[in-house]
């Protein structure tokens, strides 16, 4: 197996954190929800089986499998179905929890029948790595089958079979180390991770693999004979092999093992740091408590204590939500200065950890040969290295230089009559005020209710599925939980049903908050969209094998015929998971318009999940690169923000009034304040993210900090701030890792796309089933330049070089992002 399958893991740790990229990166402090992250340990394996007991898995899988499509179709017919607005706007238990739940006995989460308990889950592992073993040596022996060349056509989907047993299993340990109620289920989900991830790093450079793939893409009666998309993995593969090291010596192998083991490793502790207290202190206090005018008179009193001398003091934490709210309403500037640098303090532990997980990645990508790890990352993404990522982010950078000073006089402005001080110069500690101040006193909302009150949970979710209808003939059904199937009872269950093809797929949405659960938005695809009727598993246990007693393996989905299309498919299965605030007294929950966008950007992700129709696990739904893959769901914001789309359900949770015109006008001229200055803050942490990755590095003097602290005073709109370590929260550093520029390329690219393709009719079929064809419908299955040039019908775009990435660029500097 070649590291193909740690960069799609990798890679959609960053894309779960993209809805981050919107909201939590607005404030002066840059904190970001981590991601999870675990340390890593070897499986033993001992003459090509693991050092374990195997038993093969009963018929439960199709039973089950077959269960659940019963009763999703009973869903469909039922008259008595709830609409969507009832589900998620209901109390905390919903109606998607049938009557016949109570009448059978518990599945496992998501009908996978090994996850009904924790123990359960971590036999999964064993079963997954032992087809695993079974795949890896038919790939290795292959071409000794004397069969006239049939084995080494099936060497592609063996890799991918291979590829989609342990996803699986890894996949669905992700949302249970991160979503799960249970102590004991989120340490086996780890336990689960660490396994599987190590055994991975052992297949990434196994030169077996790799000399079997080269020997298929080489063989002309071969290679003429691949569709686009086998060719589209197996350059996946074969990419990812020699990323991997494969031509080293052994022991540059095994160097390059223990390197990515450690990557893991210092990139758990990083992600850990980022979520706990630095070496600041905890609180501020604040005498006397007047000075934190600007925050409620009723939170000011909460926090007030009295000291041994009888003083009134204001005890204010310095981490969470109380840090950003005195920076962005506090009146008095030593106060926020007060609560910047606490907040921010350089945490040398911190840095440190950091600064050796960049030093190990630069040491990866100099054991094969490259400059740097942002060369190494970005090879096989659009960009193709970090020279055009760079002129990317300067050709934005310019375009806006004239927008980011206007935006600057007006806050240094305001910043001069507040204090009365003609000098004063605008610090770190200034922006958030200054930025709401200055925005409040410009945009008037009218009176009456606030946007929120015409988007509940219910209202939203009913729009996203009148809008997917729309542009591709597909909604939204609620579908029938089984007990054991979800987490936790606030998770809800949507069929995913398509007007032509019926039943496509599956979204479980996990959306309220709560103790332990991870709150930063998040997208998980737990199972893609892959033919599995060719899967030919009668012919991994090869004649004359014999497998000790109790052996277990893992089973491929048994999958059902799709509609136009020849074969057996497994339907994708996604996970969307929010931290919103349910309200008490089963009142529906209302949401910002930040949190709308959120749900709208992660259902993109979904949706591309769900149309991702492939006969390869490795090209299906959102695998693809990491500068592609976010299009279609900032595409999402675009469409939130029209007028037209809006229409279709922004309406008053209680009256049912639609949405007042003048109130979103109001509402959006007041986000589009200060724009300039937000993107700017983005090509920032894009440019540090770049440097950070780079050559730079590899010097001895090398230091995260001293990096920062340059950057700011070179291109910042305030200068650094002296014992603060902002980069250390930065948990993006390590899930996107040279990719953060994916955000802007993102929304650059989508900007055009809807100026081109659907400003005129928004919610048209013709443009929907455009974007279908071109993009949505091909995951990672197709070249993403040729998907572009396709939709664009701009044949310059086809190349994917250094014109098309110009063209891009230009783009940014004319179009609105």
């Amino acid at each position: 197996m070649s590291a193909g399958l740690g960069r799609i893991l990798q890679g959609r740790a960053a894309y779960r954190t993209a809805a981050a990229l919107r909201s939590s990166t607005r404030t002066s402090t840059g904190r970001v929800q981590p991601i999870s992250a675990t340390t890593t340990t070897r499986v033993s394996i001992t003459q090509g089986v693991p050092q374990t007991q195997i038993r093969y898995i009963s018929k439960t899988t199709t039973d089950a499998k077959s269960a659940a499509v019963a009763a999703s179709s009973a869903v469909l017919n039922s008259t008595s179905t709830p609409s969507l607005r009832e589900l998620f706007d209901s109390p905390p238990v919903s109606s998607s929890r049938s009557r016949l739940a109570s009448s059978v006995s518990p599945e496992g989460l998501f009908l996978y029948p090994n996850l009904k308990t924790p123990e359960t889950f971590l036999d999964s592992v064993n079963a997954a790595i032992a087809r695993g073993h079974l795949l890896v040596e038919r790939i290795a022996h292959a071409p000794e089958q004397q069969d006239g060349g049939l084995e080494m056509r099936k060497v592609i989907k063996l890799f991918d079979r291979l590829s989609d047993v342990l996803c699986k299993v890894i996949d669905a340990a992700e949302v249970v180390r991160c979503l799960h109620p249970d102590p004991a289920w989120r340490q086996a989900a780890e336990t689960v991770y660490e396994e599987l991830f190590s055994w991975m790093n052992t297949l990434n450079t196994d030169p077996r693999l790799y000399e079997v793939l080269h020997t298929v893409l080489n063989t002309p009666a071969i290679e003429s004979g691949l569709s686009e998309a086998e060719r589209q993995v197996a350059l996946v593969f074969l990419r990812d092999f020699e990323k991997s090291g494969i031509h080293l010596s052994d022991a540059k192998r095994a160097q390059f093992v223990a390197l990515s083991d450690k990557v893991v490793s210092l990139g758990r502790d990083f992600m850990q740091n980022c979520s706990t207290p630095g070496p600041g202190p905890a609180h501020i206090l604040v005498s006397p408590p007047s000075r934190l005018q600007g925050l409620s008179p009723g939170y000011i009193q909460r926090i007030t204590k009295t000291n041994k001398q009888g003083e009134k003091v204001a005890v204010v934490p310095t981490s969470g939500w109380e840090s950003q709210m005195v920076l962005k309403h506090v009146e008095d500037e030593g106060v926020r200065r007060a609560m910047y640098v606490a907040s921010m303090a350089e945490d040398k532990t911190k840095v440190a950890v950091l600064d050796d997980l960049l030093r190990t990645r630069y040491d990866l990508a100099q054991l094969v040969g490259l400059p740097s790890y942002g060369h190494m990352f970005l090879g096989d993404k659009m960009v193709k290295n970090p020279e055009n990522v760079s002129a990317f982010l300067h050709t934005l950078g310019k375009s806006q230089e004239a927008a980011v000073e206007s935006e600057l006089m007006l806050l240094q402005k305001a910043k001069r009559v507040a204090t009365r001080d003609k000098d004063a110069q605008l610090e770190a500690w200034d922006r958030d005020f200054y930025v709401r101040l200055v925005s409040s006193r410009t945009n008037t909302m009218p009176h009456g209710d606030s946007i929120s009150a015409y988007f509940s949970v219910g209202t939203t979710m009913d729009g996203l599925s009148k809008l997917f209808s729309h542009l591709y003939g597909i909604k939204f059904v609620p579908g029938t939980v089984q007990p054991g199937e979800t987490w936790h009872d606030e998770v809800q269950k949507l069929d995913v049903v398509d007007e032509r093809e019926g039943l496509i797929g599956t979204i479980y949405c996990d959306f309220y908050g709560r103790q332990g659960k991870q709150l930063n938005a998040a997208h998980y695809t737990v199972r893609c969209s892959r033919r599995v009727d060719d899967d030919d598993e009668e012919h991994d246990i090869a004649e004359g094998m014999t497998l000790r007693e109790g052996i277990e393996l893992a089973k491929a989905d048994s999958g059902v015929k799709m509609t136009g299309k020849e074969g057996r498919y497994q339907l994708p299965l996604a996970v969307l998971s929010c931290g919103f605030s349910r309200p008490p007294g089963g009142k529906p929950a209302l949401l910002s318009w930040v949190e709308v966008e959120t749900l709208f950007h992660e259902m993109g992700h979904a949706m591309h999940s769900m149309i991702g129709r492939a006969d390869y696990h490795n090209v299906s739904g959102t695998r693809c690169p990491i500068d592609f893959v976010e299009i279609p769901s900032i595409l999402m914001e675009h469409f939130l923000a029209d007028p037209a789309v809006l229409g279709l359900f922004a309406t008053h949770h209680q009256t049912g009034a639609p949405l007042p015109a003048g109130l979103l006008m109001a509402h959006q001229a007041n986000r589009s304040t200060f724009q300039a200055i937000e993107l700017h803050s983005q090509r920032s942490m894009a440019m540090l993210d770049q440097l950070l990755y780079s050559p730079v590095v590899g010097s001895p003097s090398f230091n995260s900090t001293a990096t920062l602290e340059n950057l700011q005073r070179a291109t910042g709109i305030v200068p650094p701030v002296p014992g603060t370590a902002w980069q250390t929260g930065f948990g993006h550093l390590y899930g996107y890792g040279a990719g953060y520029y994916s955000y802007l390329f993102g929304r650059t690219v989508t900007s055009q796309i809807w100026e081109t393709v659907f400003r005129s009719a928004p919610t048209s079929r013709s443009a929907g089933e455009r974007l279908r064809e071109h993009v949505l419908k091909w995951g990672g299955g197709k070249d993403p330049w040729e998907c572009l040039g396709g939709l664009l019908e701009d044949d310059r775009l086809m190349k994917g070089d250094q014109e098309s990435m110009k063209i891009v660029g230009d783009w940014g500097t004319k179009t609105p992002l």
